[in-house]
């Protein structure tokens, strides 16, 4: 086998073992949301994701501050502004999560029917004279729940362990995306801007609240409403923040990622999942991975310790070795600030992919495709990328063309069964979509798996995104990759 004799028979003994794993039943697939998201990174709710300001690709404007936090309200300035509001003098533009989290409330029917008695006067004519009764009747009317209208509220976890939580109001009706227990990735579509609720032209209202309890005098919108929810009453009574002040300090950009390169494609999401912790101001795309920095990023992606992960060295081994992907012999012989090579990455990766699932949003949301062709361009050159590539897409062109031929076939039969009946076949066609090409990363894996290359800090970001399976798939593109080596060697 190839790998053997680059010297990798660890490695390789590890891709053995995988492939009789996954390759007949093997274990039960873990439930992809099973895990809660780490927000390493936030994003702007509109406009462009690192500056609201500036509109994104499609919109028209950019937003501002159409009212600030703690402003008065009500003519005597008896209620508090508790969050902010983002204008640009139209509706309907996307709105999306600030960071990774779980949905806690998505109320997109806010707008309930009330009943109440009300005095009404009659007038008959009773033996030639008008004679006025006053009764009562029922009047329906409609009415918001709360003043927030429409609104989503998202948890987030930091890196920290503490929890935040967002709210975003006034969206538009039929616009919320999300339901209750959903994961949802930093910037991902939650619904649309508009004007439900107490608002008199459409914009966003955004809040922020700490997972501790209010002051008794800090109420928000929630109080116009008639009939508040339990969700609603329990959000209120936690304390508020500036939310411009609380994403100023927490969206985070790099002067050294070039937008739309690969390198600020999974640097930014593996950011935004927690699992990179560069300084404020540079991500340092070409730096070496330190091996302290990859194992912490490996803990978190999947989900190796029961504890949130503090990040010291020792707490990181110890997770590691807990879920046996190291021993402690080699974990004794190996320093939080050695620099990791490629094949040693994959290795690492590999052991932690036969005993674990990993998960991380925002790099499980990008393109597999993209996610393929960035693989192996990196690892293996264009030629073999634009190649692997071509091969994805003509399996997958086979297997639709197969599937279409088989449905053909299937008509025809019953057809001719009910002719030769002396019937009417009345069995149609069913459509038949497009088969989607399946990743294939061998010539980048190969050629990492023999790889004395430092690992750098984008690489690593790669490598990890690489390793998550998509919502249907029982592997991962690397861990198929593996198989497919280990077999063929």
């Amino acid at each position: 086998m190839r790998l053997a004799r680059a010297g990798l028979g660890v490695a390789a003994g590890i891709l053995v073992a995988l492939a009789p794993h996954h390759a007949t039943a093997g274990a039960p697939a873990e439930p992809e949301d099973a895990a809660v998201p780490i927000a390493g990174a936030f994003v702007y709710p509109v406009g462009d994701e690192l500056d609201y300001t500036r509109p994104r690709p499609g919109d028209a404007n950019g937003y501002y501050i159409s009212d600030p936090y703690l402003a008065r309200r009500g003519s005597k300035g008896q209620r508090m502004h508790r969050g902010i509001d983002l204008s640009n003098g139209s509706g309907g533009a996307p709105v999306h999560a600030i960071a990774s989290g779980v949905v806690v409330v998505a109320d997109g029917n806010a707008l309930v029917k009330t009943r109440r008695k009300v005095k009404a006067k009659t007038t008959k004519v009773v033996k030639g004279k008008r004679v006025t009764k006053t009764t009562w009747k029922w009047k329906t009317s409609w009415t918001w729940r709360t003043g927030w209208g429409n609104y989503v509220v998202l948890k987030h976890t930091l890196p920290s362990g503490e929890s935040v939580y967002s709210l975003y109001a006034h969206l538009k009706a039929k616009s919320v995306a999300v339901a209750p227990g959903e994961i949802v990735a930093a910037g991902e579509t939650i619904g649309q801007v508009g004007r439900s609720g107490r608002a008199s032209s459409p914009h966003l209202h955004l809040e922020i609240r700490k997972n501790v309890p209010a002051d008794s005098d800090e109420r928000g919108e929630e109080e116009a409403g008639p009939e508040p929810t339990v969700q609603d009453r329990t959000f209120a009574l936690l304390a508020t923040v500036d939310p411009m002040q609380f994403l100023e300090a927490h969206v985070r950009k790099f002067e050294d990622l070039e937008p739309g390169s690969w390198e600020a494609r999974y640097a930014l999401a593996a950011c935004r999942d927690g699992l990179a912790a560069p300084d404020e101001s540079r991500f340092d795309p070409d730096g070496s991975v330190e091996r302290g920095e990859f194992y912490r990023s490996l803990v978190l992606a999947f989900h190796l310790s029961t504890a949130f992960p503090t990040g010291d060295w020792s707490s990181t081994v110890a997770a590691l070795v807990g879920a046996g992907v190291l021993d402690d012999e080699t974990a004794q012989a190996q320093k939080s600030n050695d620099k990791v090579t490629q094949s040693d990455a994959l290795e690492i990766l590999l052991r932690c992919l036969e005993r674990h699932t990993a998960r991380a949003r925002n790099l499980a949301v990008l393109d597999p495709m993209q996610v393929c062709l960035d693989f192996n361009r990196r690892f293996a050159g264009n030629q073999a990328a634009r190649a692997a590539a071509a091969k994805a897409r003509t399996a997958a062109a086979r297997e639709t063309e197969a599937r279409r031929k088989a449905e053909a076939t299937r008509v025809a039969r019953a057809r001719k069964a009910a002719k030769a009946a002396g019937k009417t076949s009345r069995v149609k066609a069913r459509p038949v979509h497009p088969v989607a090409p399946v990743p294939i990363l061998d010539p980048g894996f190969e050629a990492l798996s023999q790889s004395k290359k430092s690992l750098t800090r984008a690489e690593g970001c790669l490598l990890l995104a690489s390793a998550l399976r998509a919502r249907s798939e029982r592997m991962s593109a690397l861990q198929r990759a593996a198989i497919r080596v280990a077999q063929s060697g």
